[in-house]
C-alpha cells in the first residue's frame, strides 16, 4: 500500500486527531455512568488527567495537521 496516493492525507490524520475529543467526552460520561456522578468523580484526578491528554492531543494534532498545506 502506497501512502503517497491517499487523497488528502493531512485531512484524514486531522480527522483522527479531532476524533479524540468526542472520544474523551464519551470516556468521561461512561466513567460517570459506571461509577456514578458522585463527589468521588469530581475529585478523581486520574480521570481528568486522561481527559486533558486526550483533548490536548486532539486539539493540537488537529490544528497542526488541519493547517499543514
Amino acid at each position: 500500500m502506497n501512502l503517497e496516493n491517499l487523497p488528502d492525507q493531512q485531512k484524514i490524520t486531522a480527522g483522527f486527531y479531532y476524533f479524540l475529543i468526542p472520544l474523551a467526552l464519551a470516556f468521561w460520561i461512561g466513567w460517570g455512568r459506571i461509577f456514578g456522578f458522585k463527589r468521588e468523580i469530581l475529585m478523581d484526578i486520574g480521570v481528568y488527567a486522561v481527559l486533558v491528554v486526550m483533548i490536548g492531543f486532539g486539539l493540537i494534532g488537529g490544528f497542526v495537521y488541519g493547517k499543514a498545506k
